[in-house]
């Protein structure tokens, strides 16, 4: 209930030159511009190898994702490109907080705000032909140019601008959406996975709060000091990032936002250490034992 009055809010906002929307509207997964540079490759890893092995999981998210509750009907000769030969639960939009979202630019293009993994993953499984409901939240396309859309966007906090190797401009965010476009953050990947051991995600969370978090943790945790090569050694770099979570002061500032900053207590920090959430990435359905079933 929380995200859907959070999600009524954005679409009732009217930030100047900028039209809230609401539509929802099918487009080719490969018609979608994204708007970060980056992916979290191992967390991807997760969602691939569960749907290796679990057929309803990749037809139930993809109801989910267009906001259709979850799968009533499939069978073998099912296909997300035919979309009569599986049923959802409910119609599409349904669910509008469960969707992901995008905008659109003076320019006509569809530049995706949230969903980067979920659309990814399909994008690498069913190519770039496969049609996805979105929700658009602002209709951006009366902007004089884009010179203008992107200092919107960025006033907004609707694009994100800090590449693994540095900060970049918006002229350098890739065309296209996926992992042959968008490099890998293995620190964005790291904070999904400390998700309920070192902290939790807050009824309203800012947008990009994962890389926010992956930022912080990125001046605490040197790449060279960690093997996120073997289910072993993730593990113990897990480890290290949620008691880093867990132990800094509440007040410590790890976002700064369009709202504010936000502290670690507002960004969903736990008190304490949840080592029995860690046993659940790591058993045999666990979210870390799928991202390395598939080496």
């Amino acid at each position: 209930m929380k995200k859907a009055l959070m999600l009524l809010a954005l679409l009732t906002m009217t930030p100047a030159l900028a039209a809230p929307s609401g539509d929802i509207i099918e487009i080719t997964l490969g018609e979608l511009h994204p708007t970060q540079p980056a992916l979290g490759y191992r967390q991807m890893d997760y969602k691939q190898g569960r749907f290796a092995v679990d057929r309803e999981k990749f037809f139930d998210e993809f109801c989910e994702t267009g906001g259709q509750g979850g799968i009533a009907q499939f069978d073998e000769a099912s296909s997300l490109h035919a979309t009569d030969s599986f049923a959802c639960t409910d119609p599409v939009g349904t669910h509008p907080e469960d969707m992901k979202t995008a905008v659109i630019a003076p320019n006509g293009g569809f530049y995706l705000t949230d969903g980067h993994h979920t659309l990814g993953n399909y994008l690498a499984l069913e190519g770039p032909e496969l049609r996805m409901p979105l929700l658009i939240t602002h209709d951006f396309s009366e902007l004089p140019d884009m010179e203008r859309f992107w200092a919107t966007m960025e006033e907004q906090r609707l694009v994100w601008l800090d590449a693994p190797d540095g900060p970049i401009t918006s002229e350098e965010l890739p065309e296209q959406l996926g992992r042959d476009h968008q490099v890998d953050d293995p620190y964005r990947s790291l904070v999904y996975f400390t998700r309920g051991v070192g902290y939790k995600k807050p009824d309203t969370p800012p947008p990009f709060l994962e890389f926010y978090w992956g930022q912080w943790l990125a001046e605490q945790l040197p790449l060279d000091t960690l093997d996120l090569t073997t289910l072993e050694g993730y593990t113990d770099a897990d480890t290290q990032a949620a008691t880093l979570m867990v132990e800094i002061s509440p007040d410590t500032l790890i976002a700064d936002t369009a709202t504010g900053s936000l502290t670690a207590q507002e960004m969903g920090q736990l008190p304490a250490f949840n080592a029995a959430e860690l046993d659940k990435l790591l058993s045999p359905r666990g979210k870390l034992t799928y991202a390395f079933s598939l080496e």
